[in-house]
């Protein structure tokens, strides 16, 4: 029921194996206290010969939560109408479980490889879950050295920015003889910038010289890697505060960069995030060990597919023929057939 209600996952992301805290009404309900009371349906260790009529099984609470914390693999919040429809489920379950076993169907070999493949599953999604207890909160000093390690990758640059477009918004059919004006223009706006003046009024002077409208802000913010296309990010990230990339081409316009200020990012701010990348590589790591010394050699003549087969003979009835008077019905370009009356 648990592995229909949640299949695996297939990523490598933290997956809390706790349940949702329950509703106030069912806090106020003891721990020992039963929660679901089975009539007819023997607990475990017990037979009441083929009468299990005076049997009962009861699940306390810790019980009921203990097996819903098994089936909610992907920790997912169920209201108290899912948790009883979860409870009556299972209780059907029990019923055909208790029927079967009645039946003899425990001893029967196809039983038996459906316990070995459960088995074999939910070991394997235990062993998962043992590794996301153990990944999913690192030790503070494993953090630590995280982030002095990849300084590089948790630090801000605080940006400035002077664009021209590649074409007149307003005469986009005119892009050549823009672009003519356009380039030379940006060089030389560079030139000046590395000389030091303001980003922001070089920026307003490249719009009012081409007279295409309102420029936009030069100021980009704070940025971390990730935020600009790898090419211009390299070289926006190579630079020291108030150097300046070259003119940087691209299918928008003609840009050119100045770092202001770069400072590292607190590591409580990013904190998270790298929990998150450790608990990958880590869990990355432990899977290809459990998994890369093992390998298999498969039967290509038992898994070749089959050939590929002719469909069914498809039905075409005979084409229609008119019957004029006087004539006999025949298939058609056949000469007609001719009968002897009776003497």
């Amino acid at each position: 029921m648990a592995w229909a209600q949640n299949p695996p996952p297939s990523d490598l992301g933290p997956r809390a194996v706790t349940p949702p805290p329950p509703s106030p009404s069912a806090a106020l309900v003891p721990n020992d206290a039963p929660v679901v009371t089975v009539h007819g349906v023997c607990p475990p260790g017990k037979t009441a010969g083929e009468n299990s009529d005076s049997c009962t099984t009861i699940i306390t609470k810790d019980e009921f939560n203990a097996m819903l914390a098994v089936m909610n693999i992907s920790n997912q919040a169920y209201s108290q109408a899912a948790l009883k429809g979860i409870a009556e489920s299972y209780v059907q379950l029990m019923a055909l479980a208790a029927a079967g076993q009645k039946a003899g169907i425990d001893k029967e070999p196809r039983f038996e490889e459906m316990m070995k493949i459960a088995r074999v599953r939910a070991l394997a999604e235990a062993y998962r879950r043992s590794l996301d207890e153990k990944f999913n909160n690192p030790p503070p000093s494993e953090v630590e050295a995280f982030y002095k390690e990849n300084a590089s990758k948790y630090e801000q640059l605080k940006v400035d920015r002077v664009f021209i477009p590649l074409a007149d918004p307003k005469h986009p059919q005119e892009r050549v003889a823009f672009e003519k004006k356009a380039h030379p223009l940006a060089d030389q706006l560079r030139e000046r910038a590395a000389k030091g003046e303001d980003m922001n009024t070089l920026q307003a002077e490249a719009y009012k010289t081409l007279g295409i409208g309102t420029p936009p802000a030069s100021d980009l913010g704070a940025k971390r890697k990730g935020s600009f296309s790898p090419n211009i990010e390299k070289d926006i990230f190579a630079l020291k505060p108030g150097e300046i990339t070259k003119v940087e081409i691209d299918l928008s316009g003609f840009s050119f960069y100045k770092v202001r200020s770069r400072e590292p990012i607190p590591l409580e701010y990013v904190r998270p995030e790298i929990v998150r990348e450790l608990y990958k590589e880590n869990m990355e790591a432990a899977v290809k060990a459990a998994t890369g010394r093992v390998h298999s050699d498969l039967n290509e003549e038992f898994f070749k597919p089959a050939p590929a087969t002719k469909g069914p003979p498809v039905f075409r009835p005979a084409p229609h023929v008119v019957v004029k008077p006087g004539e006999s019905e025949t298939a058609p370009n056949q000469p007609p057939t001719t009968t002897t009356p009776p003497k």
